[in-house]
């Protein structure tokens, strides 16, 4: 049966072969050849998806300890892209240059204040109103050379550069101002991560006219090629003056912590539970109290926000208690008089902190532990303005209304703290407005500071009180110091709100001008008891 079924295949098979093989054998019409198909149609290819964005830079956290005269503060400083955070003991600013603005935080109020970047564009000179008139004054030029010493050094792991720079005033034989004014800056620079450039409107302004009229022109020339960067060692010595009467501001700048890091965005803005102040005094606590910017930005001992440095031998501390006024009208910034004098104890050999209480009595318990050699006392007892007399000529050659002149009367008493508070000197000085005394002397080297630091930024920086702006680029031989820029915009925001009005300037700088008066006496008098 199985042989039957095999016999059979075989059959079958090579009966289908057969009859392949004969149909292949018979001829076939011909036909036509078709067309060939058209190519089929390819699918669209998926477009490429685009490359993510590139990670924010690389974020900066830096802690710097700041040393005006015998007091000693500390400040942070975040760096993130376009923003920068510099949280300083009496308030918190943020800079967002992406949204062309300032903000200031008081973080235990939960308030802010918001302010827009300066308008860049200069302000208009004042029109005389005798168009015939005759400008009087002369050229003062300021002259800044930057030397690169070659020193380098490592810190935080970054090459630091060693820069001289210095900015010494000129002026012409008709200029207004001849006081002599001169800022030596040594700094050491390194290179920090590159942010996102943000320019900033630079918003220097010049010193107002004297108060006879008198206004000269500014020029300003550079020398020196070396690259800056971002200070992390910094000393600046402001010299006013020549001879017995030079006077001389120290502060130093040092960073003590730096991490390079990814930080959280939140912190460069504004939290959303915070609301609006209305004022000045309501975001910055230390103005609220009756202190001054100066307290808001470096703190006081009074309050512990700052500390006193360690006593250095040879060196004479002076505590100042806060001047009383006992003159017949109010005096505007009279929250700053303290800041004033202490400030002036800046001859070599001298430094001041200031101290708490009405009198000497009561302040030697505070004065005994900041390690106070002499306590100081001064009562404003006169404050008078008069004014212009017959300077109608005056008027037509200058083509400006003269201004009221002012004069302050100040007595000091000097008392020695050990073993108890024992008067030593007295003595009373003045203070008036008008030409260029102590206070114009000041604004000038502020306004000096200002060109130094636009020049080393090419022009991104932003006026301020202190002789240093921040721009935000780390590179291409520029300074870069936001603390500086944060320093500017809470003076902006305090000029505005707490300042006082132009009309009592003159005023104001009669009182500075007598603050210094009454320091520089009581130190010639110090300096003549010890044979100095």
């Amino acid at each position: 049966m199985r042989r039957r079924l095999l016999a059979i295949a075989v059959v079958t098979a090579f009966g289908f072969s057969t009859v392949a093989a004969e149909e292949q054998a018979k001829p076939r019409p011909a036909t036509k050849k078709p067309a060939p198909a058209a190519p089929a149609a390819k699918k669209p290819e998926p477009k490429p998806e685009p490359p993510p964005p590139p990670p924010p830079p690389p974020g900066v956290k830096l802690t710097t300890t700041s040393t005006q005269g015998a007091q000693v503060s500390q400040n942070i400083t975040y760096l993130q892209g376009t923003r920068q955070r510099v949280e300083f003991p009496g308030v918190v600013t943020i800079d967002q240059c992406d949204l062309k603005r300032s903000v200031m935080l008081n973080v235990a109020a939960k308030k802010y204040r918001a302010q827009p970047y300066a308008d860049p564009k200069p302000a208009a000179p004042p029109v005389p109103s005798d168009p015939q008139a005759k400008p009087r004054g002369g050229v003062i030029t300021f002259v800044t050379v930057v030397d690169d010493t070659d020193e380098r050094q490592t810190l935080f792991g970054l090459e630091a550069r060693r820069i001289k720079s210095s900015v010494t005033k000129q002026w012409s034989n008709t200029a207004c101002d001849k006081t002599p004014l001169s800022i030596e800056i040594d700094a050491w620079y390194v290179e920090l991560p590159e942010q996102t450039a943000c320019a900033r409107p630079a918003a220097v302004q010049p010193p107002a006219p004297s108060a006879d009229g008198c206004a000269d022109t500014i020029e300003t020339r550079i020398a020196g090629t070396a690259k800056l960067g971002f200070p992390i060692k910094m000393t600046t010595s402001t010299t006013t003056g020549e001879g017995g009467r030079a006077e001389t501001t120290t502060t130093t700048q040092e960073v003590t912590a730096l991490d390079i890091t990814r930080l959280d965005r939140e912190l460069f803005d504004v939290p959303a539970d915070f609301v609006e102040g209305a004022n000045a005094a309501e975001v910055v606590p230390a103005i609220a109290k009756g202190g001054s910017v100066n307290d808001a930005l470096f703190g006081s001992v009074l309050d512990g926000t700052s500390t006193a440095a360690p006593r250095k031998p040879g060196i004479v501390r002076v505590g100042v208690l806060q001047p009383v006024n006992k003159a017949d009208r109010a005096l505007p910034g009279e929250s700053t008089l303290r800041d004033d004098l202490v400030a002036r104890f800046s001859r070599p050999g001298y430094e001041a902190v200031p101290l708490a209480g009405a009198s000497p009595v009561d302040a030697a318990a505070d004065a005994a532990r900041l390690g106070c050699d002499i306590i100081i006392q001064t009562e404003i007892v006169e404050a008078k303005t008069s004014k212009p007399g017959r300077l109608g000529g005056l008027t037509k050659i200058t083509g400006s209304t003269p201004r009221d002149s002012n004069e302050v009367k100040v007595d000091y008493k000097v008392f020695a703290v050990s073993p108890k508070p024992t008067q030593r000197f007295t003595g009373d000085v003045k203070g008036t407005s008008g030409g260029f005394g102590l206070g114009s002397a000041l604004r000038l080297a502020a306004f000096a500071g200002q060109l130094y630091m636009n020049f080393m930024m090419g022009g991104m920086g932003m006026g301020m009180m202190s002789p240093m702006s921040g721009g935000m680029s780390s590179g291409g031989g520029r300074l870069f110091d936001p603390r500086a820029s944060a320093m500017s915009m809470l003076s902006g925001f305090a000029a505005g709100d707490v300042g006082f009005a132009s009309a009592d300037a003159g005023m104001r700088e009669a009182v500075t001008e007598a603050m210094g008066n009454g320091a520089r006496a009581a130190m010639e008098q110090l300096a003549r008891s010890k044979g100095r």
